[in-house]
């Protein structure tokens, strides 16, 4: 019996970085007034989700950055996570001389040290603020935090860079392509995946009881802490070998787990 349901948003319930279907919409509505726990588990912050919540009116658990921050519906936060300052420094450093655009994430803000037309381009598809800080670096640990970290450029060679950050950082950090521009870089034991182990324990659900759905690199995390995972049919090939099932859409899922 399904009793919490966990979706990932860009890609899978977002799409485009706008559209959401309303056939999503209504099953997500028909799932929590049949009393299913609903949480989004996302890349964005929580303000974004916030403001995917109130576009859907609906109330659910999150799980934001990945994992850094994990609220419950009544906005309550029950786990959070950073970077330590030299850490998300060196990786900050990283990024200099290369082709991608480097992105810091506070609580509720995204910074930049300097505005380019590639930082406006990104800006335009967040929906929590983007905030120029030039000299973010010399403020890193004392009036900024931050627990995850994004490169956007061409897949390829995020891919390639994905590699050098992790022989350079080894076990300190995971990482991987979360978009189609992507790349995120986590503190090592944070993630989705964590965020479900939170929410399980807090409602006191089973591994079992629970189902998600995701559709990137970053929700493999999470199909771990469910016999019940579900990965959407335009997803990696590499992405839907790690669930369990395969889905057009979340709608789907919910008819067919409220209507067997």
């Amino acid at each position: 019996m399904m009793k919490l349901l966990i979706s990932d948003l860009d890609g899978t319930i977002i799409h485009n970085h706008s559209t959401i279907n309303q056939e999503d919409i209504d099953a997500l509505h028909q799932a929590a007034e049949s009393g299913v726990e609903i949480a989004f588990a996302s890349g964005r912050m929580q303000p974004e989700i916030e403001a995917v919540m109130q576009q859907l009116n609906l109330r659910v658990h999150t799980i934001s950055q990945n994992g850094a921050y994990v609220h419950m519906s009544d906005g309550e936060l029950v786990s959070q996570h950073a970077f330590d300052r030299d850490r998300l420094a060196a990786l900050a450093k990283a990024g200099e001389g290369t082709p991608f655009l480097t992105m810091m994430c506070g609580p509720d803000h995204y910074f930049v040290e300097k505005l380019t037309a590639h930082a406006e381009e990104i800006g335009s598809r967040l929906m929590a603020p983007m905030h120029v800080i030039p000299d973010a670096r010399n403020r890193l640990g004392q009036d900024i935090v931050s627990g995850k970290i994004s490169f956007f450029g061409e897949v390829e060679k995020l891919r390639a860079f994905m590699k050098q950050l992790k022989a350079e950082h080894g076990s300190a950090i995971d990482a991987y392509i979360s978009d189609i521009d992507c790349m995120d870089v986590m503190p090592a034991g944070v993630s989705k995946g964590t965020g479900v182990k939170v929410l399980q324990e807090r409602l006191k659900i089973s591994p079992e009881e629970t189902v998600c759905v995701g559709d990137s690199f970053n929700d493999i995390s999470m199909f771990a802490g469910t016999p019940h995972s579900y990965a959407m049919a335009a997803s990696h090939a590499d992405v839907k070998s790690a669930a369990a099932h395969e889905a057009e859409s979340v709608a789907a899922i919910i008819r067919r787990l409220l209507n067997p």
